[in-house]
């Protein structure tokens, strides 16, 4: 079976100490295995560079479980140039949480400390099932030939009674089985 790990999110700035300073960003990753992931918008196809939650309002969240700000993402896989997908071959996606699990049995996706209170992140799949912190998705089809995009959302869930404003921030690893 091929696997693909990667890490989302890696960042550096450097500055320098002369006048008419700035600083450049880098931004990449680096992935093991032989098919590539890229991470798009499903509405326009196009690569994002991470998901964009927006801004929520904590009176969104009045229960433990209210979910807000679905955003929909989508992964695509490439056959070609070392990507190679036998004919009916599936995918799983497991999605790890960088942060640790949250609410119930810590099948949600805990944000970075020092944010928001009582709100993780659910992942679901393009059926609308909450694919769990650590545990593989449904299968999806993958195509032998042409790109296959696996489509996913992400929303906030409250895991309390009382959530509370702040940056609500969290990056996922994710792995790619492919048989």
């Amino acid at each position: 079976m091929k696997k693909t790990l990667l890490a989302l999110t890696l960042g550096l700035a450097s500055n320098a100490a002369l006048a008419n300073t700035g600083s450049i960003n880098f931004y990449g990753q680096v992935h093991a295995g032989t098919c590539p992931i890229e991470i798009i918008d499903p509405s326009t196809g196009l690569p994002v560079a991470r998901v964009n939650m927006g801004n929520v309002s904590v009176s969104q969240f009045t229960a433990v479980g209210d979910e807000a700000a679905s955003r929909a993402f989508g992964m695509r896989i490439t056959p070609g140039a070392g990507c190679v997908v036998a004919p009916g071959s599936n995918a799983t996606v497991t999605f790890t949480a960088a942060y640790g699990g949250a609410g119930t049995g810590g099948t949600l996706y805990a944000l970075e400390p020092g944010g928001a209170n009582n709100l993780a992140l659910i992942i679901k799949d393009n059926a609308g099932t909450p694919v769990d912190n650590g545990l593989a998705s449904k299968d999806y089809p993958l195509d032998d030939t042409n790109p296959t995009t696996m489509i996913f959302s992400a929303a906030y869930k409250s895991i309390g009674t009382a959530v509370t404003a702040g940056t609500a921030n969290t990056d996922v690893q994710f792995l790619v089985d492919i048989p």
